[in-house]
Parts: C-alpha cells; sequence; structure tokens
C-alpha cells in the first residue's frame, strides 16, 4: 500500500502544479522587457538606450466641424493622444514599431496594412483616418524634426531619436518644398 499511497501523493503534487500554470495562464498577465517599460516608463534605467514618441492631431484645432460626430467624440483631451514619452530602444526598431508599442499603454486603435515590400501602412489611429478632415488629411511621421522619405515601418531608429506622429489637414503645412513639386 505505501506505493499507491506515494504514487497518489505525486499524481496530486502534479495536479496542483497544473492548475497553478492554468491559473497563471488564465488569469496572469506575462509581459516582455519592453512590455513591461512600456507601461512603467519611470522604471527606464539610467542611462538606458531610449527613444521617443509623440502623436498629436493639433492640426485639427478650430477644424473639428469638418470631422463626423463619431471620429470627433474619439479625439483626446487637447488634441494629444500621447504626450512626447519615453521608450526602451531595441535594435531594428523602426518608427512603426515604436508606434505599436505604444498602442496598450497610451490606449490607441492602430489600423494598418500591408502594403509592399514588407512595408505597412498606418490608415488610421483611434478612428482618425486619411482623409477624415479633408482631401488633403492625414497621418505624417517626423524623426528628429524632419519628414521621413519613406514607410514609417521601413524606417531604423537609433538611440536618442524622436518620433512624431502628426495628423494634417493639408499635406502642403508639413511636407518640404522638394517632395510638393513632384
Amino acid at each position: 500500500m505505501p506505493t499507491k499511497r506515494i504514487w497518489l501523493t505525486v499524481l496530486s503534487g502534479y495536479l496542483l502544479l497544473a492548475a497553478i500554470v492554468c491559473a497563471i495562464l488564465l488569469f496572469g498577465r506575462v509581459e516582455t522587457v519592453d512590455e513591461h517599460y512600456a507601461f512603467h516608463q519611470e522604471e527606464i534605467p539610467e542611462g538606458a538606450d531610449t527613444v521617443t514618441l509623440s502623436i498629436d492631431c493639433l492640426a485639427l484645432d478650430g477644424r473639428l466641424d469638418e470631422l463626423s460626430s463619431s471620429v470627433r467624440n474619439e479625439l483626446p483631451d487637447g488634441l494629444v493622444y500621447l504626450p512626447e514619452t519615453r521608450f526602451l530602444y531595441t535594435e531594428g526598431m523602426t518608427a512603426f514599431d515604436l508606434l505599436l508599442r505604444a498602442e496598450k499603454p497610451a490606449r490607441l486603435r492602430i489600423a494598418y496594412r500591408s502594403v509592399f515590400g514588407g512595408t505597412f501602412y498606418v490608415s488610421s489611429i483611434n478612428d482618425l483616418a486619411e482623409f477624415s478632415a479633408g482631401g488633403e488629411s492625414g497621418w505624417i511621421v517626423l524623426v528628429n524634426g524632419a519628414f521621413i522619405d519613406r514607410s514609417a515601418s521601413a524606417y531604423p531608429l537609433s538611440p536618442g531619436d524622436a518620433v512624431e506622429w502628426r495628423y494634417t489637414v493639408s499635406y502642403g503645412d508639413v511636407l518640404p518644398p522638394e517632395l510638393l513639386s513632384e
């Protein structure tokens, strides 16, 4: 009989372990280092490589009547979705990767689609889409204050870069003259 008792003890131990693992998987939240620091930026180690991200639609100030009521209701207070915020830099990170990293902590809904060559096009952020405010409106990306010359998903970042996603109502207001003449 001692063998049966040992076997039952081992079995009950495995069942308890399985129950704990199931509880962790169902109710626990396992996060990567990047996810942790995205939600707890104050804990980013001093001297760590970081990049910053901001997202706004300040160009809509005074033009809200041009938007549908459903889009207008989704706009953030002050027309800023995310003030300049630090994120941990990772090797190979693109401006698009950084935007996606901010999606959960900033409570954003980012709609994008694959275009060509494995790149992606951001069509809307929280339902504010291209052409929502007229024929020349949409999302633009600047890195270190300069308009980027390719898809954000093909634009590699370096430590210290500052990425800005801005909604514009007229591309002519933000694009450099050389791009407007093409």
